[in-house]
């Protein structure tokens, strides 16, 4: 049996192609993200509602055009809503779709952490 250099190097490129293609065509990538939050003993006599979750999404086509608000802010506000006024303990994920070289294209950010309701003496008087 003889080995060959020739054929390996002839496939390389092949192997390379279809690498790029595959990955160009469809993505989609989960990874776990991290912010300072109120830890338990900053939220000690504050009336807990419970868990609670946010999403917010940024959508792109064709390269040019982006819409939404896939920031950490944004997903605080839609977990906390009217529901709570402040959230603790958060954990933050990231996820990303791509779909034929990256044509439409979403980035979306989505919270989860324990509600509480500040009490009215440090509620902001509108």
């Amino acid at each position: 049996m003889q080995f060959s250099f020739r054929k390996i190097s002839a496939s390389i490129p092949i192997v390379f192609a279809i690498m790029f293609l595959t990955n160009c065509l469809y993505t989609n990538i989960k990874s776990p993200g991290w912010y300072y939050s109120q830890s338990y003993s900053d939220v000690r006599g504050m009336e807990p509602v419970g868990k609670l979750e946010g999403t917010s999404c940024g959508t792109s086509w064709l390269w040019m055009v982006y819409t939404g608000d896939e920031s950490y802010e944004a997903a605080v506000q839609n977990a906390v809503k009217d529901k709570a006024d402040l959230l603790f303990d958060v954990q933050t994920d990231y996820s990303y779709k791509s779909f034929i070289f990256a044509l439409y294209f979403e980035k979306c950010t989505r919270v989860t952490g324990i509600g509480v309701k500040l009490p009215q003496r440090l509620l902001k008087k509108e």
